[in-house]
């Protein structure tokens, strides 16, 4: 029984797809739709830490985390819950900040909170980007999640 869907999102047009397929999904089986952001960690090239003030390049980052993911809420309240309440659908949204990457932050999230199923927007790539795509979020989630994982392209 597929009770929690998790739509990892963050603000490409392919899951903007993807939250229609996740609409009619959570819809049709009447589960809750798990909408999770993962405000990327961006590391401080060393250079940019020597004869810096360590503790303030840190605050300073916490602090853009902190507008990044008010920012992303503010933009899914605007955007993304009227329309998931329009169709009666129940919601969860969740931004995050770690310094985990991405794809670990979203299976720790998916065991957390016992998540049925993983829908992920992957982009369609040509044969030669395919190869640079081996790393990629999605491939992660698909061969580590420890539950079903639907890729929408």
């Amino acid at each position: 029984m597929i009770n929690k869907i998790l739509l990892p999102h963050d603000g490409t047009e392919i899951l903007d797809k993807t939250l229609e397929k996740s609409k009619e999904f959570a819809k049709a089986l009447n589960a809750e739709l798990h909408i999770l952001h993962i405000i990327e960690h961006i590391p401080i090239p060393s250079s940019l830490i020597l004869g810096n003030d360590r503790q303030w390049i840190a605050q300073t980052r916490r602090s853009i985390a902190k507008k990044l993911k008010e920012g992303w809420i503010k933009m899914a309240k605007e955007k993304i819950n009227p329309l998931l309440e329009k169709e009666n659908i129940k919601f969860n949204i969740t931004a995050l900040t770690d310094e985990q990457p991405v794809s670990e932050q979203i299976l720790k999230y998916t065991l957390d909170n016992k998540i049925d199923l993983i829908i992920i927007g992957s982009q369609r790539l040509n044969k030669f980007s395919k190869i640079k795509a081996l790393g990629s979020v999605s491939r992660k989630i698909s061969e580590n999640a420890d539950c079903p994982v639907m890729i929408i392209h």
